[in-house]
């Protein structure tokens, strides 16, 4: 049988009539998103109305019942109705049916919750004829794949209060668009983004948030996509492909290399996880902690110290300054998740349409309880943050079907996430934007400091700032001696035995047990001869301009204008800039004795 009569299975299933979704094939006569509820039913939903409206209506006809005349029997239903819905508080104000619904609900949903720990299933790999594997876990009665958005190369990112800009954005329209795929619906994509600004919250982690201030810079980031499929919605399709379980497995991967197909034609490159990088990324969302060992205040999940607190973000703000400004917030781990499904269309029978549902949350991992939400345009979701943990978790089969803001597609044309962390800010341009490159990172890189020990020792502090262990092979310790007396961390910088047989060689780091993104091992060469390090170890070559580069050519180049110092030029394979270095009076304490360095 033809798997596919329309299109050949590694086609990117741009549309459902076979044509692109560009904006022009879109419904354009509204380009905003709607809550999906009647703006009453958001204070008193109908979970609460229509029973408190029943048992005002038991109360009129219990005083009827009690031979009182129409008129009171109808004051005393009155009377109860109001009293259920009148707001009984100035913070957060609800009525008294409205709380007790709520508490009722809470327990549901925990109940449910627990449920769902206990039966979790564990991913399976599904083989590939031509070698490889497709990850896949049943989500309830969804069939779940994952992608992975991987990073540019080397970028550059222009960072200012409320914007990004880089090489490599993800657009949410393109990922809209991939929901409906000729004979397939996608039941929701989720598109988690998850990042940190630093480390930690340590000494070094708060020296870095004060220097990069209100922009966005989220140094480490991962993009990941949670695909849903749900086979019996997709019947037809199933059947196509053979049918029960191998139909099944067949449409999702089709589903899935669709989207990575369609992402490929953007210039964005996405890797399908496997079972084992499925747990993996489990692991990272939840900071390596079981759920069931959280525990659960109104306000946060809570686990030595760490608080994970989570909202919902309203529709004025699911736009690119909206996550912006979320990004800017300074925390341990930011986590943003954007749920897109497929509006059912009434005039369809409950099929969908061409408009989208969107839903969108963020959630602030910080060593403080919070105690407002830290953002304008983010709701509480007070008692809830079990549930609206797991209802981000690709894993869990608890997920709010009813939330969410409805709109066409085109209402989210423009509005992207950033693929990639920025890495680390080394200064501003001309025109006030911060100027961020990716200095340490996953795999051998090579970075070249052209330029005095100053610039040096600023790129190694910051990068110790962003998780790095640096370890300094130089022929001047004793001004290094210096930075690493402040710093005071010698599991985080250390410098080199100088004793004979020394060796370049270094282990790899310990795992902090509760760091998001691993940590990376930054090896120093100040006047010594680079060597080549096996281990995925970022090289630092520190050089004055005046002696030869190696032969080796460096990923990204820092070079110091030695008429004005401040001034650095930034190179990468693929553009050039200059910046001026900023820096605070905190950051001089640990640095201000190499300033005086000759070289």
């Amino acid at each position: 049988m033809s798997d596919d009569t329309r299109d050949p299975e590694n086609d990117s299933g741009a549309g459902e009539n076979g044509a692109p979704n560009t904006p022009e094939n879109e419904n354009s006569v509204n380009s905003s998103l709607r809550d999906t509820e009647f703006w009453l039913f958001t204070d008193l939903p109908l979970h609460v109305l229509i029973p408190l409206g029943l048992f005002a209506a038991l109360a009129a006809w219990t005083a009827v019942a009690l031979d009182l005349s129409p008129i009171w029997s109808a004051v005393i239903g009155a009377l109860v109705f109001a009293a259920g819905a009148a707001p009984v508080r100035r913070r957060r104000p609800r009525g008294p049916a409205t709380m007790l619904a709520n508490r009722i609900t809470l327990a549901v949903r925990r109940w449910r919750a627990q449920c769902a720990t206990e039966s979790e299933t564990e991913p399976f790999d599904v083989p590939l004829p031509e070698g490889g594997v497709y990850g896949m876990h049943w989500n309830g009665g969804l069939l779940v794949t994952m992608l992975r958005i991987d990073p540019p190369p080397d970028t550059l990112t222009l960072l200012r209060p409320g914007s990004i800009s880089t090489d490599q954005l993800l657009p949410l329209d393109e990922i809209a668009g991939c929901l409906g795929q000729f004979d397939i619906t996608l039941d929701s994509v989720d598109v988690i983004a998850l990042g940190a600004r630093t480390s930690d919250a340590g000494p070094l982690g708060r020296l870095y948030d004060q220097i990069v201030g209100p922009l966005p810079a989220i140094a480490h980031r991962t993009v990941w996509l949670v695909l849903r499929l749900d086979p019996l919605a997709n019947a037809t399709a199933v059947d196509n492909r053979g049918g029960g379980a191998v139909g099944t497995l067949r449409t999702a991967m089709i589903a899935t290399r669709r989207v990575a197909n369609r992402l490929a034609a953007q210039d964005i490159s996405a890797s399908v996880l496997s079972a084992s990088e499925m747990n993996a990324a489990l692991r990272r969302l939840t900071r390596g902690v079981p759920v069931t060992d959280f525990v659960e205040t109104p306000e946060a999940l809570v686990h030595e110290g760490i608080h994970l607190a989570s909202y919902d973000m309203d529709s004025a703000h699911i736009d690119s300054g909206g996550f912006a400004d979320i990004w800017a917030t300074p925390s341990l781990c930011t986590t943003i998740t954007v749920r897109l499904r497929p509006a059912r269309d009434r005039v369809l029978g409950g099929q969908p349409g061409d408009a989208v549902t969107v839903h969108a949350m963020v959630r602030f991992d910080t060593a403080t309880a919070p105690s407002e939400p830290p953002v304008s345009g983010l709701r509480p979701l007070t008692g809830q943050q079990l549930t609206a943990l797991l209802d981000c978790l690709p894993a869990q089969p608890i997920h709010r079907r009813d939330d969410g803001y409805r709109g066409p597609r085109d209402a989210l044309l423009g509005i992207t996430v950033p693929t990639a962390g920025c890495g680390q800010l080394i200064g501003a341009d001309d025109a006030g934007q911060g100027i961020a490159v990716p200095l340490i990172g996953d795999g051998t890189r090579h970075v070249e400091v052209v330029g005095r020990l100053g610039l040096a020792q600023q790129v190694i502090l910051r990068a110790l700032a962003l998780g790095a262990r640096a370890i300094v092979h130089t022929d001047r310790p004793e001004q290094w001696q210096a930075m690493v007396l402040r710093v005071d961390m010698p599991q985080a910088l250390s410098l080199a035995p100088r004793t004979a047989g020394a060796t370049a060689h270094t282990p790899p780091p310990t795992p902090q047990p509760s760091a998001v993104f691993p940590t990376t091992t930054v090896v120093v060469f100040d006047g010594i001869e680079p060597t080549l390090l096996a281990g995925g170890a970022t090289v630092v070559h520190v050089r004055a301009p005046e002696e030869p580069p190696t032969d080796s050519d460096p990923d990204v180049v820092l070079t110091q204008d030695p008429a004005h110092p401040t001034r650095i030029t930034v190179r990468t394979p693929s553009t050039e800039v200059t910046v001026t270095m900023v820096t605070t009076p905190d950051e001089m304490g640990y640095i201000g004795e190499s300033l005086s360095a000759t070289r």
